[in-house]
């Protein structure tokens, strides 16, 4: 069993709960911690079941995620402008907004794309210092780009944590919030493991077309008939028909650091309680 197997078996139980006339909402799912949501998020979508994530952000739509995936849509397809401006300077690496401005003007102006003028900013005398980060930015994109050919997303993904410093920029920050942040940056990970699995489409451009199933705009009405899925910290008080507990394992709940701290296991207990 593993976090994949337990989606699709919440999905399942959920399906044949609602076919018995019990309506989504008197179901609740809930997990230790948001990066959790992610495999639910996935089989619940694939199943087309309806769901609220309560007090929290779906996993697609976290600033994170959106960066990791930026990255990713960056190497398959330079062109996309959009994606580029979110992660050019996402970690911080000295490129500040006003070279971005310059860098797009002349874009505008010879007519190509800001990828482009990023590759060639050395002919650009306007941008002066900054043209020799915005070269080595395009020469780590370009690299990447290659190994996108020869390797599987999921490697990809590790090569490109390691190069672009994301990964380590969370790590040190060692706030609650960044490793949270840093945990969803590992879960997504899973989603491309989960990938491999499912699929002879290996390529970047083939994982990009699944997840784009996941980030489309939920097109349900807030208020309609959902599942509800949240934490456990989130539940309190709360009353449902039918509640499912994921991920109730050593290490995630209890967790991993409330191991072997007796007043960290007791509050884990009660919150399961």
């Amino acid at each position: 069993e593993n976090e994949h197997d337990e989606a699709r078996f919440v999905a399942s139980k959920l399906i044949r709960l609602y076919s018995d006339g019990e309506p989504w909402s008197s179901n609740a799912v809930l997990y230790r911690m948001n990066a959790q949501s992610h495999q639910l998020e996935q089989a619940f979508k694939r199943s087309g079941i309806p769901y609220r994530i309560f007090g929290g952000t779906g996993f697609f739509d976290r600033a994170e995620i959106k960066d990791m995936l930026s990255y990713l849509c960056v190497i398959a397809s330079p062109g996309d402008d959009l994606r580029l401006l979110r992660i050019i300077n996402s970690p911080p690496r000295g490129i500040g907004a006003r070279t971005v401005e310059l860098a797009q003007e002349i874009a505008a102006r010879e007519r190509i794309s800001l990828f482009e003028v990023l590759e060639s900013s050395n002919s650009y005398p306007e941008l002066g210092k900054a043209a020799g980060k915005l070269r080595m930015f395009a020469m780590m994109i370009n690299e990447l780009r290659t190994l996108s050919k020869e390797m599987t997303p999921d490697v990809l993904y590790d090569i490109l944590l390691e190069k672009t410093g994301y990964l380590t920029a969370l790590e040190e920050k060692n706030t609650v919030e960044d490793t949270t942040r840093a945990e969803n940056v590992r879960e997504l990970k899973t989603s491309m493991m989960s990938y491999r699995t499912e699929t002879d489409d290996l390529t970047l451009e083939g994982y990009l077309a699944s997840v784009a199933l996941y980030t489309d705009m939920d097109n349900y009405d807030k208020d309609s008939d959902c599942v509800v899925m949240m934490t456990m910290h989130s539940a309190k008080g709360l009353e449902f028909d039918n509640v499912f507990i994921v991920g109730a394992e050593e290490g995630i709940f209890p967790g991993s650091k409330a191991i072997g701290e007796p007043e960290e296991m007791e509050e884990e207990r009660r919150l399961c309680y």
